[in-house]
């Protein structure tokens, strides 16, 4: 009995000190990042969205940095990181969200082949008249 009660001590402390030893709030933080980088990265993987924004879940506590960038549309290419470098809360409460790519893909739109390529490069005859039109050239001008 009493063995037991000394392994389940050492056990006991053992889990404390682990706890005590791991930052389980930076872990945390790096998890959220990388989610969040995924998400990004699925999102451009979708070729659905042209750019992001960002938008706080809750403007009471969003720090005035992402306030500054609320309506600021940025390009797919240099989305900024959450939190901000300037961020001055503990936790973000920020996400970004993508701008929808409202053009139509591209495609052909031209139904049937035109004859316009082949028009241009085939050897036509040269309908012009080469007379010259101009008042200065008297010496063409018959009247």
């Amino acid at each position: 009995m009493l063995l037991a009660f000394i392994l389940l001590t050492l056990v006991v402390l053992a889990l404390v000190y682990y706890k005590k030893k791991t930052p389980h709030t930076s872990s945390k933080a790096n998890t959220s990042t990388e989610r969040q980088q995924q998400r990004i990265q699925s999102m451009i993987d979708s070729k659905k969205y042209w750019g992001f924004y960002i938008e706080p879940r809750d403007e009471k506590n969003c720090c005035t940095s992402v306030l500054a960038l609320r309506k600021k549309h940025f390009p797919i290419n240099s989305v900024p990181a959450l939190p901000l470098d300037d961020c001055s809360k503990k936790i973000c409460h920020c996400k970004h969200v993508g701008l929808v790519e409202k053009r139509r893909p591209v495609y052909q739109r031209r139904r049937t082949n035109d004859r316009r390529g082949s028009i241009r490069f085939e050897e036509v005859s040269d309908r012009r008249s080469h007379s010259d039109r101009r008042s200065s050239n008297w010496v063409q001008h018959r009247h």
